[in-house]
């Protein structure tokens, strides 16, 4: 079993989906940038992503005055955002690094969206 897999959700406010990267515990690590108009294009994408995270660079950010988040992208085209904020630069690089170790051999199931939650 991989280290981690893909998971697909609504997006509300684009009246879309999206996808996101859940480690083995089901924590959500990073998130689509995009949405996409249906599932079958969200999967592309993440399979996509999943062929470029090796030609992927970390942008850090700031979020607010006392946060950090990182963006993952692929020229000047961001592919991936983190799903929250870090305290620390360094746990935001940390994150980043995991993302991208993870991204490459991270799964493709084929399952349908997940309804539970969605995000904005």
């Amino acid at each position: 079993m991989a280290a981690a897999r893909f998971g697909f959700l609504p997006v509300r406010s684009h009246n879309g989906v999206g996808w996101r990267l859940l480690t083995t515990n089901n924590r959500d690590l990073g998130r689509s940038y995009t949405s996409y108009p249906d599932l079958a294009s969200c999967r592309s994408a993440a399979h996509l992503a999943r062929e470029q995270a090796g030609q992927m660079r970390v942008a850090l950010v700031r979020s607010s005055a006392t946060a950090w988040r990182w963006r993952l992208l692929t020229g000047d085209t961001v592919v991936v955002v983190a799903s929250r904020d870090y305290h620390r630069r360094l746990q935001a690089e940390r994150s980043a690094s995991v993302m991208l170790s993870l991204l490459p051999e991270a799964e493709l199931l084929e399952l349908g969206l997940q309804r539970p939650r969605t995000w904005s």
